[in-house]
């Protein structure tokens, strides 16, 4: 989407990797407290900044009627959500009605094969409602019956404790793609999504999924027996045959986006570009091969002016 649209993003946290990614195709800055100049300003429900953008909306990315925290209307925000079941949740509680725009999901088809026996693989925070028990639960499930499995868990609670010696966990990666292409099942146990991101990736890559039973996954296109395993709450319905006979096969489209009627297509962004920057601390420029004291004003290209001012180095001018 970045390559057609003129995107900027602002955080107050990020992930450096992910700023490093970001920032060889969009502008990327860390949120002062100055003004945002823009003509429309989207940001996470209850992300507040200073803007000059005369329309402001929030993006209701969570099941409202689910989630431990309060649910509000802003005066002079409009809201957005990501599927029916966000919406549908705001607009009960607050009694406000949100636009329907779904994720939109950027992803290619892999060419990659699949490995060969029961691999399962999940990416997830591993929180409270992301069905950690389950997990455990379902690999108890396998074990008992004899399987012989790999369940290989991205996450960013790696001292997390699963019961199963097959279960492996790593540190969060931004992309498993390939991972995901060449595993039998990618496995999402949550109590509740209002989307299913991974899902609706797993799905177009052609791998099926072991999920619970969610309106949200329903809502993007999960089908019992033709694209995934689904699971009740309790785990007591889990088909353990239909598992390991995998015998899946499908053609998946994820829900239309319309996201392009509120962006510009106008795009003058140079990863390349020299700007000013000003140093926070001592830092070496290694491709200028320099080594500079803090209050040092240094010209570095766009995209690493983002990198180090993520990192706490810099300040970009």
């Amino acid at each position: 989407m970045s390559k057609l649209y003129d995107i900027e993003v602002y955080y107050s946290e990020a992930n450096i990797d992910q700023v490093k990614r970001l920032a060889k195709n969009i502008p990327v800055h860390k949120y002062t407290g100055k003004p945002i100049e823009c003509d429309r300003l989207f940001s996470n429900y209850k992300f507040s900044a200073t803007t000059t953008a005369k329309d402001k909306y929030h993006i209701i990315h969570y099941d409202p009627l689910n989630v431990g925290f309060s649910t509000t209307y802003e005066d002079g925000w409009k809201y957005i959500g990501v599927s029916k079941v966000a919406c549908n949740g705001y607009e009960a509680i607050t009694g406000h009605p949100a636009e329907l725009i779904y994720n939109p999901v950027f992803i290619e088809k892999s060419n990659t094969t699949k490995k060969e026996g029961l691999n399962l693989i999940s990416a997830t925070r591993l929180t409270s409602e992301k069905g950690g028990k389950r997990i455990n639960k379902l690999a108890k499930m396998l074990d008992d019956a004899g399987v012989n499995y790999e369940w290989n868990i991205y996450t960013n609670k790696t001292n997390y404790k699963f019961s199963s010696p097959n279960i492996k966990v790593h540190e969060q990666k931004l992309d498993i793609t390939k991972e995901i292409a060449e595993s039998s099942y990618l496995v999402q146990l949550s109590d509740c999504e209002s989307f299913g991101l991974s899902v609706c990736e797993s799905l177009i890559l052609g791998t099926p999924v072991i999920i619970t039973d969610l309106e949200a996954f329903k809502e993007i296109g999960c089908i019992h027996g033709k694209n995934a395993v689904i699971c009740d709450f309790e785990m007591s319905n889990v088909d353990i045959d239909m598992i390991i006979k995998n015998n899946m096969h499908f053609e998946y489209k994820p829900p239309k986006e319309t996201w392009s009627k509120y962006l510009s297509k106008e795009k003058n962004y140079n990863p390349e570009e020299l700007v000013k920057v000003r140093t926070l601390k001592r830092v070496h420029f290694i491709e200028k091969d320099i080594h500079t004291l803090r209050n040092t004003i240094v010209e570095v290209p766009r995209y690493k002016a983002s990198e180090l001012e993520c990192l706490g180095y810099v300040e970009v001018l």
